[in-house]
C-alpha cells in the first residue's frame, strides 16, 4: 500500500500515507506459510493456557462456563496493533467478557467481568477490577455472535492487550484477514463518496496484497500491522459498508504479484492526472512493476459523436444557441427560432402567451390563469405571465421569507415594476436562478422584450421545474448511430438524430460543437423528439481527462512565506532565510524529486520524498512562482499543485474513475501496477 503522508485524508475520501515499511519480496507460498504459523502460534497458545484460580472471579451465569480456548478464527488470521503504546483502555462486549490473563509469574488466570480496564504498570499491564498485574492478556466475548468494544468502538475476531513501552499497553485485534479488509477497505477508499464496485475491489486486492507481504513487520511489538497510514488504516467492525463489503468479498484470497513475488502495493490518494516511478520517490523502489502511468480512462471507454448540423452562434450571449436548440427539442419553440435573424426580433404579445403555454406543457402541468398585469411584449408583463402561468404565485409566497423581495430587488430601476405581482414575479426568478440582472444593475421592466432575452430565462425555468423529457444519465457508449445511456441503474438506448444538437458544458460555459469526445462515466443531459435523440449535452471538467479528476485536491495553491518554509524545514537541516528554491531533477510524471533550497546559511537538497514534507506541500507534483516586495526580495513562495500523496502505484481516486468508465478491477490493477498477474492466494 502507499504509506506517505503527514496530514489526515480528506472526509469522506481515500488516505494518504506515509513511507512505505521495506519488506522482503515474498512469494504467495511464503504468505500462506506465514499465515499458517500465526494461526498455529495462536492455537498453541490457547492449548497449553492453566485453568481458572478457584474463586478468582464472579461465576459465569448459568449455562455460560468459561470455554476451554478462546472463539476460533478462521485462517487466514492477522494480528493488528489497534493502540499501540497508550496509557489506558476499556474492553466491553453487551453480555460481557472472558478475560484469559497471564500473570507476571507465569500462571494463567480466567476471569468473565462486565467489562475490563486497563492500564500501563511500569513493565506490567493492571487490571483494575481486580487489581491483578499482568505480562498479558486475551479477551473474547461471552456470547461468541457479540463484538468486542474498545473505547465503545466494535472489533471482530479477539483481542489481546500487553506491556508496551514502560508505563503504556498496546490493544491488538486478532481476526481473519478477509474481516480485517472489510474494515480497511471503506476507510481507504470511501464507497459512499466513491461509489463503485470495480475500484472497491481493486482497492480490496491492494489493501490485502500489502498486508500479506508485510505480515509480521511489527513482530517485535506483538503485531504484524499498525492500523494507522502508516500501514493501512483499519477502524474494525464500525467503518463497515455493505458495498466494501461486497468487494472484499468478490476478491477473496486475490493478490498481485511479479513474478511470482508479492508486490509491495503502494497506492495514493489523487496522483494529478499520472503516477511516477517508484524509485524517483523512495529510495531503494526501483521495482518494475512501480512505473509512473497516465491517469486516465482505457481508450475504449471514449467514443466520438458527430452532428450533420453546423453548431451555429446565434449571438453574443453565452449559451444562447444551446438554450434555443434544448427548447426547440422540447416543442416550446418552434425550430425556425434557431437561426440568427429570427433570435434576435422583439418578441410579441401572442408569441410570448405561446411560448410560456407551451412551456407549461413541456413540463406537464395544467398552469393556471393570469390577470392581465402588463403586456407580455415587455419584460416585466413577461415575468409576471411566467410565473402566473406555471402556477408558481403560491411558490412566490411561501417560500420567499419577508425580507426576500425587497433584498433581491435592490435595482436601479425597481420602482418601474409594475405593481406587486411584477414585484414577486422577479424575485422569485432571481432567487430560483432564472433571471439575472443587467450589468448595470436594472432589469429594464418597462423595455420590450427580445426572443434573445426571454429563450434563457424559459430554459432556466424548464431546467428548475425539472422537465421530465429532460434526462439526466451516464454515458456508457454511442455505437451504430445509437446512444446508450444508464439512468438510475437502468441501461437506454435511443437513436441519435443525424441533426443532433451537440453542446459541451465546461463547467457552466455551454458551447455548440460538431463533434464531442464522450468518455464513459461522463454525466451528459438528453432530450428525446419523434424518438430520436435531438439535444446531447456533455459534461466536461476544466480540469482535463484524468481519471481522478473529481478528487478535491487534484488542483490546489500553497502560498508560503520564507519564515515558514524555514520552519517545515527544520527537520532536514538550516539554511538560514530562504532565498530561492530550484527545482533539479523531474520525473517522468513531472514530479519535482530533486531540490535545491537556497538561504543565506547555505544549500540544502531535498530528494523523492523530502520534497513535499520538507516544503509541507500535498504533493511533489507543482510549479513554483515568486511574490517579490518592493526591494526584489521574494515575500512569498506561490505553489501550484496537483494531487494528494506520494503518487506512486495505484491511483484511488484515479481507479474511481477509470470504474465509471466500464473498467474492470483487474484492468485497473493491470494499468497502474506494471506487468502484474493476480493469482488467489487462497
Amino acid at each position: 500500500m502507499t504509506p506517505d503522508g503527514l496530514s489526515r485524508r480528506p472526509p469522506r475520501g481515500p488516505s494518504p500515507r506515509r513511507a512505505p515499511y521495506r519488506a522482503q519480496p515474498r512469494s504467495l507460498a511464503a504468505a500462506l506459510v506465514a499465515l499458517v504459523a500465526v494461526t498455529m502460534g495462536l492455537g498453541a497458545t490457547c492449548r497449553t493456557m492453566p485453568g481458572q484460580r478457584p474463586g478468582a472471579a464472579p461465576s459465569p451465569p448459568p449455562g455460560l462456563a468459561a470455554p476451554a480456548a478462546p472463539v476460533a478464527i478462521a485462517p487466514p488470521v492477522i494480528r493488528v496493533g489497534i493502540l499501540p503504546d497508550v496509557a489506558r483502555s476499556s474492553i466491553g462486549a453487551d453480555s460481557g467478557l472472558f478475560v484469559r490473563a497471564r500473570m507476571l509469574n507465569g500462571r494463567q488466570v480466567d476471569r468473565q467481568l462486565p467489562r475490563a480496564t486497563f492500564v500501563g504498570a511500569g513493565e506490567a499491564v493492571r487490571l483494575l477490577e481486580t487489581g491483578d498485574e499482568l505480562t498479558s492478556a486475551t479477551l473474547f466475548p461471552v456470547r461468541s455472535e457479540e463484538s468486542l468494544l474498545v473505547e465503545a468502538t466494535p472489533y471482530r475476531g479477539l483481542l489481546e492487550v500487553r506491556a508496551g513501552t514502560p508505563g503504556t499497553l498496546t490493544v491488538v485485534n486478532v481476526l481473519n484477514l478477509e474481516d480485517y479488509l472489510k474494515g480497511v477497505v471503506p476507510n481507504e477508499l470511501s464507497p459512499t463518496a466513491f461509489p463503485e464496485l470495480e475500484a472497491l475491489k481493486a482497492q480490496a486486492v491492494a489493501a490485502r496484497t500489502y498486508a500479506l507481504r508485510n505480515m509480521g513487520q511489527f513482530a517485535a511489538r506483538g503485531y504484524d500491522i499498525c492500523a494507522t497510514p502508516a500501514c493501512q488504516v483499519y477502524r474494525g467492525k464500525s467503518s463497515e459498508n455493505a458495498l466494501s463489503d461486497q468487494a472484499v468479498e468478490e476478491t477473496r484470497g486475490m493478490t498481485a504479484a511479479y513474478r511470482g513475488q508479492l508486490i509491495n502495493a503502494l497506492y495514493t490518494s489523487t496522483c494529478g492526472g499520472h503516477t511516477e516511478d517508484g524509485t524517483n520517490i523512495f529510495e531503494g523502489e526501483e521495482l518494475p512493476y512501480l512505473r509512473g502511468v497516465v491517469c486516465a480512462p482505457e481508450q475504449t471507454a471514449w467514443a466520438t459523436i458527430r452532428t450533420a448540423a453546423p453548431p451555429v452562434a446565434l449571438g453574443e450571449e453565452p449559451g444562447l444557441a444551446r438554450d434555443t436548440a434544448l427548447l426547440v427539442s422540447l416543442d416550446v419553440l418552434p425550430a425556425s427560432l434557431y437561426s440568427v435573424s429570427a433570435i434576435q426580433g422583439n418578441l410579441g404579445e401572442e408569441e410570448g402567451r405561446e411560448w410560456v403555454a407551451r412551456l407549461v406543457s413541456a413540463l406537464h402541468r395544467k398552469g393556471c390563469d393570469v390577470a392581465d398585469e402588463g403586456s407580455p411584449a415587455r419584460r416585466g408583463g413577461f415575468l409576471r405571465l411566467l410565473v402566473g402561468a406555471l402556477c408558481w404565485d403560491e411558490r412566490a409566497q411561501r417560500l420567499l421569507a419577508p425580507g426576500d423581495p425587497e433584498y433581491l430587488l435592490r435595482l436601479e430601476d425597481r420602482t418601474e415594476l409594475g405593481g406587486d405581482a411584477q414585484r414577486m414575479a422577479a424575485a422569485l426568478l432571481i432567487s430560483e436562478g432564472a433571471l439575472t440582472p443587467f450589468p448595470d444593475n436594472t432589469l429594464r421592466p418597462s423595455a420590450p422584450i427580445t426572443r434573445a432575452q426571454a429563450v434563457p430565462l424559459l430554459a432556466r425555468v424548464a431546467e428548475r421545474a425539472g422537465a421530465p423529457e429532460i434526462v439526466t444519465a451516464e454515458f456508457r457508449e454511442a455505437r451504430a448511430g445509437a446512444l446508450t445511456v444508464d439512468v438510475g441503474g437502468t441501461a437506454e438506448s435511443h437513436p441519435l438524430d443525424p441533426n443532433v444538437r451537440l453542446f459541451r458544458d465546461l463547467e457552466g460555459a455551454r458551447v455548440a460543437a460538431s463533434e464531442l469526445s464522450v468518455a464513459a462515466g461522463d454525466k451528459v443531459r438528453y432530450v428525446v423528439q419523434g424518438g430520436s435523440v435531438t439535444f446531447l449535452e456533455d459534461e466536461q471538467s476544466r480540469m482535463g481527462t484524468a481519471a481522478d479528476k473529481t478528487s478535491r485536491v487534484y488542483r490546489w495553491e500553497v502560498r508560503e512565506s520564507p519564515a515558514e518554509l524555514k520552519s517545515a524545514l527544520a527537520r532536514y537541516g538550516d539554511v538560514g532565510t530562504v532565498t530561492d528554491l530550484l527545482p533539479r531533477r523531474l520525473g517522468v510524471s513531472g514530479r519535482v524529486i530533486e531540490m535545491a533550497v537556497t538561504g543565506t546559511s547555505g544549500e540544502l537538497v531535498l530528494k523523492g520524498l523530502q520534497v513535499r514534507w520538507g516544503l509541507g506541500l500535498r504533493e511533489n507534483l507543482f510549479v513554483i512562482d515568486r511574490e517579490r516586495d518592493t526591494a526584489g526580495t521574494v515575500a512569498r513562495f506561490v505553489f501550484t499543485g496537483k494531487g494528494w500523496g506520494h503518487g506512486v502505484g495505484l491511483c484511488q481516486v484515479g481507479a474511481f474513475g477509470m470504474a465509471q468508465s466500464g473498467s474492470a478491477y483487474d484492468a485497473i490493477l493491470r494499468h497502474y501496477y506494471t506487468g502484474i498477474h493476480l493469482d488467489k492466494a487462497y
